[in-house]
């Protein structure tokens, strides 16, 4: 019996590193996730202007924020950046998600570990 006491301080010590470890996975997929729904909305608005900009005439004046001012740019100039910064953040969305499936995988091996741990420790005591 009297190494049961030492057994059980190893059950704790991987039930609280699984709770750190989920607590901070936990934390890193909300911020995934505001990343993505950020990324997102960014597309919606470049969807929204470049509508705006399908029902202007070529020899509109379009202008392009740029910091904090904005340049004259040809309408073609806008719309090509409108698309190269989607594709951008499509990009960054999938990097996001890749990240994301990474972490939820190591959770759930986190998990499958310590469900062995404790299955290994039960068949021990008997």
């Amino acid at each position: 019996m009297s190494g049961q006491p030492a057994v059980d301080m190893e059950l704790k010590k991987a039930f609280q590193e699984l709770q750190t470890k989920m607590i901070i996975t936990q934390q890193q997929m909300k911020v995934s996730d505001m990343q993505i729904d950020q990324l997102k909305r960014q597309i919606a608005h470049a969807a929204l202007v470049e509508k705006e900009l399908n029902g202007l005439t070529q020899s509109t004046r379009t202008y392009e924020g740029v910091g904090r001012m904005f340049l004259l740019q040809p309408i073609d100039t806008v719309k090509q950046n409108l698309v190269e910064k989607v594709k951008a953040n499509e990009d960054k969305i999938k990097t996001i998600e890749t990240t994301k499936t990474y972490l939820e995988k190591n959770m759930k091996e986190s998990e499958d570990n310590l469900r062995e741990l404790v299955f290994s420790k039960q068949k021990q005591r008997t």
